[in-house]
């Protein structure tokens, strides 16, 4: 059914004007004079010819009223349709009453199937009663007005089937194509609704593994270099100064990453607000992983760091996530598995970037109910990669992971 104009469409009270006219049209083609037409029609008065130019000129303003006033336009459409048929009489009408009323009536089914499309549940009611009180009026109207039947029937039953065959099947064929409009319309609007929730959730999923990653290796760096600095402070002063300045670096780092990712969360689409003072590094990615090494080298667990393949740019989302896995690899480590050394592996392959984080802890790195190896999960998952994670036979944890990583296109 026609709903909301847009551009090049025409309007639902376009369609109705249009099909108000043509019917118009059809029932006074007996008065045009053209071959072929019916012919012999009696002459009428002035004052028929105005009323059904009255009732002609009412049915185009009940179209202009058809999307805004649907409940308006529908008695309008049916009170002229009903002028015009009854003021021209049966051997006026180049057809049979019950036949012209059913065409009139088709301006008004639009309108009824609209109504059902947008309008609430109770306001189907109030534009189906015109509609199918049309028929029953006309015929009393005829009868009292003296006005022959046009179709020859006199029995109730005739009338009842007629009823039925130019009334209420025309206006049921309306309402069902308005209802399969309405049902489509809430589909979509649910899917849409589905699909929004999704993305928050997604979107709420993804903060909060930043979050995770990015906080949990730093704070876990600044605890365990100013648990160094306490031990040391009035034994080793250079030492704890050493570790002053590591838990400051981190702390700043750490603090830029939070920054970085709050201004990206209220300004999507901008540069920094005014007044960020504090730079705004990019995105990490491998290249920062020598730094990473280094910060988890000086919290007290030996890092051997193991490059392999040919190193290239990669996608901007898989070096964030390789970055991420690393960096919470070497979290647990340091929080969780009590190992004195690990080894990183960072491994090139043409169609894929494999990583493996292996410790010679205790084992079982993870603890019950985290998020840490949850969200490394996560984000392999949603790269379409490979993801394992558990106690080697030998000893210690392992992290192992592949992301299919094509070369990032050179910039033109």
């Amino acid at each position: 059914m026609p709903g909301t104009p847009r551009p090049g469409r025409l309007p639902l009270g376009g369609w109705v004007a249009l099909l108000w006219c043509a019917v118009t049209a059809s029932a006074l083609r007996g008065y045009s004079g053209v071959p072929g037409m019916p012919s012999g029609l009696p002459p009428r008065s002035a004052l028929v010819w105005a009323v059904v130019a009255v009732t002609a000129v009412g049915g185009l303003a009940a179209s202009t009223q058809a999307r805004h006033r649907p409940l308006v336009a529908v008695p309008l459409l049916v009170g002229c349709a009903t002028g015009i048929v009854l003021v021209l009489g049966t051997r006026s009408l180049a057809l049979a009453p019950d036949t012209a009323l059913t065409q009139f009536l088709l301006s008004a089914d639009v309108v009824l199937g609209y109504i059902v499309a947008t309008r609430p549940p109770w306001t189907w009611f109030a534009g189906l009663v015109p509609v199918l009180a049309t028929q029953p009026v006309s015929a009393c109207l005829r009868m009292l007005t003296g006005q022959p039947d046009g179709h020859g029937h006199t029995g109730p039953g005739l009338h009842a089937t007629a009823w039925v065959a130019y009334t209420v099947l025309p206006a049921f064929v309306a309402g069902l194509l308005g209802y399969s409009v309405r049902q489509a319309r809430s589909y979509a609007a649910r899917l849409s609704e589905q699909a929004a929730a999704q993305a928050v959730v997604a979107e709420r999923l993804r903060i909060s593994r930043e979050l995770h990653d990015h906080v949990a290796h730093s704070v876990s760096i600044i605890a365990l270099q100013a648990g160094a600095a306490a031990r040391v402070f009035g034994t080793q002063p250079e030492r704890a100064r050493e570790a002053i300045r590591a838990v400051e670096t981190t702390s700043r780092d750490t603090l830029s990453g939070l920054r970085r990712m709050l201004v990206g969360l209220r300004h999507p689409d901008d540069g920094p607000a005014d007044g960020d003072a504090l730079p705004l590094h990019p995105a990490s990615g491998l290249a920062d992983v020598d730094r990473l090494i280094v910060a988890t080298t000086a919290a007290g667990v030996d890092v051997d760091l193991c490059w392999s393949g040919d190193r290239r740019p990669l996608p901007a989302d898989v070096e964030l996530s390789a970055y991420r896995i690393i960096q919470e690899s070497l979290t647990n480590v340091l929080r969780h598995s009590g190992a004195a050394a690990c080894r990183v592996s960072v491994a090139y392959h043409p169609a894929e970037l494999a990583i493996e984080v292996v410790d010679d802890g205790r084992g079982d790195s993870a603890p019950a109910g985290g998020y840490g190896l949850l969200g490394l999960r996560e984000r392999v998952t949603l790269l379409q990669g490979t993801f394992t994670a558990g106690d080697r036979p030998e000893g210690g944890f392992q992290v192992a992971v592949r992301l299919p990583a094509a070369t990032e296109p050179a910039a033109r």
